[in-house]
């Protein structure tokens, strides 16, 4: 199957590495966190940057549902929060808060279109059955 788009990200060392993404020349410093370890500090890490792309990609996908559907709305906001948790003998794993607004909807209306996204963000679908991911509708 021929992609329909495709984005390219180099590390250069671990958690204490720099990355960088070929497209935009977005070029970040990590860092180990405290709780690894590390030391406080600005520096970015590979959970961080999950949240940020999977906030972005399910707003990008309630947003082209609601669009694609007609349904007049305000504004998206989506926060994600990504834990990552022991996951016994097999190393640790990922578990995902969703905090999910879209101004100008109702509560249930947006819980709707929050369920459809889950199935249809490429993200949610990626980690789907491996991730737990709990949404929460402000």
């Amino acid at each position: 199957m021929k992609p329909f788009l495709s984005r390219k990200a180099t590390i250069r060392g671990g958690r204490d590495g720099d990355i960088q993404a070929a497209t935009s020349g977005l070029d970040l410093s990590m860092a180990k966190p405290p709780e690894m370890g590390g030391e406080a500090s600005k520096k970015t890490n590979p959970e961080e940057i999950f949240s940020m792309g999977y906030a972005a990609c399910f707003a990008s996908s309630l947003e082209y549902l609601l669009q694609n559907s007609m349904t007049n709305f305000e504004a998206i906001e989506v926060e994600a929060t990504t834990h990552l948790v022991a996951d016994g003998d097999q190393g640790f794993k990922f578990s995902i808060d969703l905090e999910v607004e879209v101004r100008g909807l109702n509560k249930e209306v947006a819980q709707a279109f929050t369920a459809k996204a889950l199935n249809f963000c490429p993200y949610s679908k990626a980690i789907k059955g491996n991730v737990d991911v709990t949404t929460q509708i402000k």
